[in-house]
């Protein structure tokens, strides 16, 4: 016998059944569908059959045929609409033969699974011929009477008292046969159904049977069953009785009662659901007043609150609460989300969450004095809300007088109600998005005179910033020939290839901003923009707006956002020429911008981080005027990382005529002239001048002087010239071509020795294995 036999069978057990059991008859078990779940052994024997080849089929596998000859309908579909049945029935054998069996067949409910099965039991009957002699005979009433499981009594037709009653009868009624003997149903106040209609309507049919399809019985407690009486006049010892059979279907009723009530329930969530969800596109408001109230009001629920997250899920707001007490609508009620981790961990693992004590449950007890208590909670049905990317909020059905367990189509409509609410709130984002959109058009139409204001001046920054990226990227042309200005182009090289902050200390017109650039593009930030800043050119009220920019509306003026100069160098590096010149109350500003790498807009409340390197330029003494307290001191340290001090052009007089080579070359180009000679009294006397103007000073005088000369030859005024002459030449050299020539002279001076004393790498102050490298990228050969 199977476990799952075993199962059913001990589900079924009862004094009667176990008497069954015990005499291991003929009996088998059918489900409501007519198929085998049990068949003894004894039954499988008669029939020619082993278990498995009855198990789970059909019992019309037998062509089981009922013996009564007034019976209309086939055996079993009786069985299926009586619910018992007893008489004789055939059944067809494995070999093909019929065999006759005396059957009682009782509907029984399993106390294990609640489920329903068909008990019956067979007899095996006598041959033929002796049939009569067997159903007079006292152990026929035995089986088909005493020992049923069913409540059966025996009636006298003259007087309708109760002849006999079976355990069955005895245990559901709850009298026992003593009380009863004698007495009649309405005596007794069990039920009054043997009135002249039922004498009448028993006598008249001619197989002597009648059915009360929903009676109603009393039991000795006074407890009320409703039930299916069968009655029918049967002989026995050649005296006839009428039998009643008792089918109890209290719990069938009551099971119909609840499935009605649960089917009105569904269509009213289901026209909840189709209600709510076209109020989707409608104000957000409304349509959360009207989901709490319709859904506490389907639910039969206290309280249905909406709550919605902040953007970090730190916080949980209510924004919408119907309490259908006094059917007032709550919010503003704000809670910590992190202060209740276990609540909030499960929500957001399950989605949902059940809890039907909130002051007991773990999840939720310390919830109890912030929340639940104060509002008379009890028990709580949460729902996680979806949100286009991240979790909206929740919606809690809560109950504020009872803990009745949640069940199952509890869940699936809150769960709907929370899609409807995500849909609400989806379409409200997309809706204000929608509008603002609107507004934003109409917006642009009403701004294009400003705009085309905007186009041409961001159309001059372009070209501001064109300039600058044309310089980044391109190498400045540097002409040079002293010792001590190659010195200077050996730290540039150093420096450039890191980021520290780089000091040019030069006076007015060195070159400071030449070699700002060639730190630029030599560096890896090559590829970025180099921005200018001259301190000493921007005005003291605009300089804070020129280095980190402005919000629109900020102050007077600012009729639209502006990019500082530190986000326009994002990446690259940020020229500070004239630093000195730095209005003392901007220095702590600058300072912190240069340390913290971030920069605030006026108007604005964010900050923003940038990466650049900073190179700073001053003719001033800032060690001087750190001293005079001019200058502060913690920014002076803060940009005196690498000092590069460039001389001036007196110290250099040997780059002067290289110098003059190339301003001529220049300014002949570009004013159209064919200016060759100068006279080497104009050189010398060039070379004896101070210069304080440096560079820019001679650059200017040459341009002049190129303006200005008519022929050949170029005459510089208020410098004396002589009759002798000589040739100019036309060089232009870069960066790499000053150092090539440099290197090759000082080569040549040591006769290309690199190592030693008195080699090259000693007088350019450089490693030899840097030299070498050096040659090999400049390309320089020793001549043969």
């Amino acid at each position: 016998m199977s476990k799952q036999n075993n199962e059913i069978l001990s589900g079924l057990n009862s004094s009667e059944f176990t008497q069954i059991l015990n005499e291991n008859t003929l009996m088998c078990l059918l489900n409501l569908k007519g198929k085998f779940v049990y068949i003894s052994d004894p039954l499988c024997s008669l029939l020619g059959y082993q278990e498995k080849d009855l198990f789970n089929k059909n019992i019309t596998l037998l062509k089981p045929t009922s013996v009564n000859k007034h019976q209309s309908k086939d055996w079993w579909t009786t069985i299926k609409e009586t619910h018992h049945w007893h008489g004789y029935v055939n059944f067809l054998k494995q070999n093909g033969q019929e065999r006759k069996l005396m059957s009682t067949v009782s509907l029984m409910e399993s106390q294990e699974n609640k489920e329903a099965y068909f008990l019956c039991v067979f007899k095996l009957l006598p041959l033929p011929k002796e049939v009569e002699e067997f159903v007079d005979n006292e152990l026929c009433f035995k089986w088909f009477f005493v020992n049923s499981p069913i409540p059966k009594a025996l009636f006298s037709l003259d007087t309708f008292q109760y002849i006999d009653v079976n355990n069955a009868w005895e245990n559901f009624i709850g009298f026992n046969k003593r009380e009863v003997v004698g007495q009649t149903p309405e005596n007794l106040n069990i039920h009054n159904y043997f009135d002249t209609s039922f004498v009448e309507n028993l006598k008249s049919k001619e197989n002597h049977t009648h059915n009360l399809d929903n009676g109603i019985v009393f039991l000795k407690s006074s407890e009320k069953k409703r039930v299916i009486l069968n009655y029918e006049k049967i002989v026995i010892n050649g005296k006839a009785f009428l039998l009643e059979v008792i089918n109890d279907i209290t719990d069938r009723i009551k099971y119909q009662k609840e499935l009605k009530s649960i089917s009105k329930k569904s269509i009213e969530k289901k026209d909840a659901i189709l209600k709510l969800a076209g109020l989707v596109g409608s104000d957000l408001n409304y349509v959360f007043e009207e989901i709490t109230k319709l859904a506490a009001n389907t639910m039969q629920t206290e309280r249905v609150s909406i709550w919605e997250f902040d953007s970090k899920r730190k916080y949980i707001s209510c924004k919408c609460a119907f309490n259908s007490k006094d059917e007032k609508y709550f919010n503003h009620i704000e809670l910590k989300s992190h202060d209740y981790p276990k609540y909030f961990n499960s929500l957001f693992k399950n989605k949902i969450m059940k809890v039907d004590d909130v002051l007991e449950d773990k999840r939720t007890k310390n919830f109890a004095d912030a929340y639940f208590k104060p509002y008379g909670i009890k028990s709580t049905l949460d729902v996680l809300i979806q949100g286009h990317y991240s979790p909206y909020g929740v919606l809690c059905f809560e109950r504020l007088e009872s803990t009745d367990e949640w069940t199952i189509e509890d869940e699936e409509f809150a769960t709907s109600i929370a899609s409807i609410i995500s849909l609400a709130v989806e379409s409200d984002k997309r809706k204000t998005a929608e509008i603002e959109l609107i507004k934003s058009n109409e917006k642009l139409v009403s701004l294009n005179s400003e705009l085309s204001k905007l186009k041409k001046e961001l159309e001059q920054q372009n070209i501001y910033l064109r300039k600058e990226i044309d310089l980044v990227f391109n190498y400045e042309e540097m002409v040079y020939g002293s010792k001590s200005f190659s010195q200077v182009l050996t730290e540039v090289e150093h420096v450039a290839a890191t980021n520290a902050t780089v000091l040019l200390l030069g006076e007015s017109g060195t070159g400071k901003e030449l070699l700002a650039r060639a730190v630029h593009n030599i560096s890896p930030r090559k590829n970025k923009p180099l921005i200018k800043v001259n301190c000493a050119a921007i005005p003291k009220e605009l300089i804070e707006s020129e280095l980190f920019g402005h919000k629109k509306g900020s102050f007077t003026g600012a009729i639209n956002d502006k990019l500082g100069k530190f986000q326009l160098a994002d990446g690259g590096t940020l020229f500070l020429d004239e630093i000195g010149e730095l209005p003392l109350d901007m220095q702590p500003k600058l300072l912190r911008a240069i340390q913290e790498s971030e920069v605030e807009q006026i108007g604005s409340t964010k900050t923003e981080k940038v990466d650049i390197r900073i190179i700073a330029a001053t003719n001033r003494n800032l060690q001087k005027e750190v001293k005079e307290k001019n200058f502060r001191e913690d920014l002076y340290f803060r940009l005196n990382v690498f000092p590069i001090i460039i001389p001036p052009l007196r110290e250099r007089v040997e780059d002067i005529p290289i110098l003059i080579e190339h301003f001529v070359n220049k300014f002949s180009k570009q004013y159209n002239k064919n200016v060759k000679y100068i006279s080497e009294e104009t050189k010398r006397n060039l070379q004896s001048y101070n210069w304080p103007g440096n560079i820019r000073e001679l650059e200017n005088l040459v341009e002049r002087a190129v303006i200005l000369s008519n022929d050949e030859k170029l005459v510089i005024p208020n410098f004396k010239s002589s009759s002798k002459e000589s040739l100019i030449s036309s060089t232009i050299l870069s960066l790499d071509d000053v150092q090539r020539n440099h290197i090759k002279k000082v080569l040549k001076k040591c006769n290309y020795k690199i190592d030693g004393p008195e080699g090259a790498a000693k007088l350019l102050e450089m490693k030899p294995s840097t030299l070498r490298d050096r040659i090999k990228k400049l390309g320089i050969e020793r001549p043969k």
